[in-house]
This record gives structure tokens, sequence and C-alpha cells, in this order.
């Protein structure tokens, strides 16, 4: 087994993660110097952040926060976990000329993730974006096409993709452990409560709205539109669909081994808890229908946990020789009379988790990826652009088909659109002028 190959596997993420550095690479000088963009302390990025903050051979140099008091706060959490204090900036831009940043971390609302791991690519540096890596499922096909110009290290934030026990699972299926699946289920079950009707006020003064708004068109500040709840507004966010389902719509993908879809159908709405400003779903079933009689659904509920046996969300591969469960903790193999065969424990030790962190997946993919940025090879990346495009476009396709009520048709080799009407007009976004993406 070559080092690159060693790498992809489950013992290289294991080794990758628990040293900070990939094979060959013995200087302890050699590290990685990120900025990460988008750090509120209720957020992702403050959570990855001090997740992996000690991990060997990475460093986060910049921080970077329209809210100066996120700022502030990441700063100082990152300087208490390493004793090293990080630069403070308020706009991305200016760190992307720094000669000593190796790449980003994007953990901004939706609307910028694609804008920005643009940019960053663009400027010679790798990134690391959360899921979802686009708005629109245009920008995702621009990104593949940035990849491929700047050859930049790309890699998605789904973290499942960096968990052993997972690509064992799926290493299984792929042989034959329950037949050719051609069906995967898939769920999301919470109860989010109303977010009110929003209220123009005063932009606060730690808080820059222009520059959070960015690429989106502008609009007034009402006081319930951050820092969550711009999820359910569709200007800034994606969605329950966007939000969650692409963890798992991802297992899915994995284990049905398609592309792109070739149709999309959701239906659902705003069923419950009307009269707020919510303008997303939260209520939705998704079905995408792949070449060779495959499919994937999904189920998603915001407002009522549905208990059916199930945790929250999760996926469940069927073939005719069995089926796969994937859920957070585990993954549940029964054969096809339901009778539990195996099971395999998601845990710290399948996510090589040696820094004491809370939060493994997350310590294992960012390991994967500091691995990919030191060895300067996209390739070596946990979730790649074009793995994690297809997946997200699921989700963008899927609130696409909802919207417009049809049935949306793409071609499964190039993920481009064959349908026309409203969905073309979908397919990409509007942008506050000066903030193309190009």
């Amino acid at each position: 087994m070559n080092r690159r190959e060693f790498i992809k596997t489950g013992t290289g993420a294991f080794f990758i993660a628990a040293t900070g550095r990939s094979l060959g690479d013995g200087a302890p000088s050699n590290r990685v110097r990120l900025a990460i963009m988008g750090c509120h302390a209720k957020g992702r990025g403050y959570a990855l952040a001090k997740s992996t903050a000690k991990m060997a051979g990475l460093e986060y140099a910049v921080v970077c926060d329209v809210d100066s008091r996120a700022r502030v706060a990441a700063a100082e959490m990152i300087f208490s976990e390493t004793g090293v204090r990080p630069r403070q900036e308020k706009d991305f831009r200016k760190v992307l000329e720094d000669p000593t940043i190796d790449g980003f971390v994007v953990t901004t609302p939706d609307h910028w993730h694609a804008p920005a791991a643009n940019l960053i690519m663009k400027a010679g540096k790798a990134v690391y974006v959360e899921k979802p890596c686009c708005f629109c499922p245009w920008e995702g096909l621009r990104l593949i096409e940035t990849q491929k110009e700047t050859g930049a290290v790309f890699q998605m934030g789904n973290q499942r993709r960096s968990v052993r026990a997972i690509d064992e699972a799926h290493a299984r299926i792929r042989a034959g452990l329950i037949g050719e699946p051609h069906w995967a289920k898939c769920w999301y079950r919470t109860n989010r409560k109303p977010i009110g009707v929003g209220k123009p006020v005063a932009v606060p003064e730690w808080l820059d709205w222009d520059l959070w708004q960015g690429p989106a068109p502008r609009t007034e500040f009402k006081d319930n539109r951050i820092h969550y709840n711009w999820h359910w507004f569709r200007r800034w966010g994606t969605g329950e669909c966007g939000n969650n389902a692409v963890h798992f719509i991802d297992d899915a993908r994995r284990a049905l081994g398609v592309g792109f879809p070739e149709k999309i159908t959701s239906a659902g709405g705003r069923l419950y808890n009307e009269g707020d400003d919510w303008e997303w779903f939260d209520s939705q079933n998704a079905t995408w229908m792949f070449p060779g009689k495959k499919m994937i659904t999904w189920e998603g509920s915001s407002a009522i946990r549905i208990n059916q046996g199930e945790c929250m969300d999760g996926c469940t591969v069927y073939g005719l020789e069995g089926s796969v469960k994937f859920i957070d903790s585990m993954i549940v193999h029964c054969d096809p009379t339901g009778r539990e065969v195996q099971r395999w424990y998601v845990n710290a030790a399948d996510s090589a988790d040696r820094t004491g962190a809370g939060d493994p997946m997350t310590v294992s993919h960012v390991g994967r990826f500091a691995a990919a940025v030191r060895a300067k090879d996209p390739s070596l990346a946990a979730s790649n652009v074009e793995e994690g495009v297809r997946t997200t476009m699921m989700a963008l396709t899927a609130n696409i088909a909802q919207i417009t009520e049809t049935t949306l048709r793409l071609d499964p080799e190039k993920g481009s659109l064959l349908s026309a009407g409203e969905a073309a007009r979908l397919w990409k976004r509007d942008y506050e002028p000066g903030w193309e993406m190009v």
C-alpha cells in the first residue's frame, strides 16, 4: 500500500488526526496555518475551532467575523487552549493575500459559503467549507470549475466522511453485505419553535450588517434574523434540507454508489406554526431517482419530533439480503427479516480522537483536511469538491422541486438542469451588485 492509499484508509485517517501530520512530513515546524471565517460562540465555527485548536501541526492564526464580540471571544478561546493569540479581522478578504496563511475554514451562514470558497481558491489557498457547500446549484457547478482551474485543496464539512466505522460499513455494503442496494430512506426530526414576526430595529454597534449580508441582496435589519434564525429565510438559508439532510443523504449516496440524480420530486410546506417569518418548509418529503433504478428519500420534520422508535436523524439502506441503518451513535446491520446481525459503534476511538476534544468526528475530519493541505494534494481531502457538490445539490434541487411544485430533471452525468420555467430561474441566485460569483 503506497502513502496516498494509506492516508485514504481509516487507519490513515487515524494516523493523521492523532499526529497532525501526514507520512513523510516529519518536521514539527511544518504547521498548517488557518484563518477561520465565522466564529460566533453559539455557532459551528467556534465549536470546530475549540475541538481542534490543540491538534499537532495546526494553528488558527486569524479569526474573521463581522460581529466584533465573536472575534474577541473566539480569539480568547483559542489563546486559552493553545497559548497563541490569533489575529482578528472583520473582513476575510484582508487575509486572502497573506502568504503565511495556508487555508480557510468557512463556517458562515449558507449564502456566504460558495462565494467565499471561490475567492479563497482563486487566492491560491485551501478551503474547508461547512455544509451545504453552495447556496444554489449553479454555485456548486462553478466551485467544481474553480477547483479544477486552481488545483486548490477543497473539503466540505460533512464529518461523517472521516469516521472509520462508517467507512468500514460502506466498504462492506460495496462488497455485497446486503446485496445490491436500490433504496435508502433518510430522515430528520426535531421540534423547532416559531421565530415570530421581526421588527425593524437599529443595527447593533457590534455588527457590520452590510458585510454580514455580503453576496445577498440588501434588506433592512430586524430583531429575529441573527444569529441562527437566518436558516429559515430564503435570502440566506437553505432550509432544513440544506441544514441537516446533507449528512445522511451523503451516507445514502455513498451506499448506493450514485452521483447526480436524474429526477427529483418533493412535497410538504410550512404546515405548522403559521403566521411567523419562517419562509422555508417545516415538513418535507423529498425523492431523488438515479440511473440504475436507484432511489433516495428524505423525510424532514422541523416542527414535530415524530417518535417512530428511531433516533432524531439517520439513514437506512435496503437490499434484498438485508439492511444497514446509519445513525449518529452506531451502524446496525439486519438480515432480510429485520433481525439484527451486527452493529458498529461510532465512538471516540473509531474517530481517532487523540486530543481529548469533545467532537471526535470533527477532529478526524479536520485532520484529514490538514493532511491534504500539508501535502498540497486535493485528492487527500475527505470530501472533495465533486463529492460535496453532488450531495449538496440533492438538498438544493429538492427545495427547487418543492417551490415550483414540479418534477425536476437533471443530466445525471453533468448535473446540469434539463427542466425549464421557474426551476431555471432558481438554479442561480440573485447577487448584490459587486458581489457576483465569477
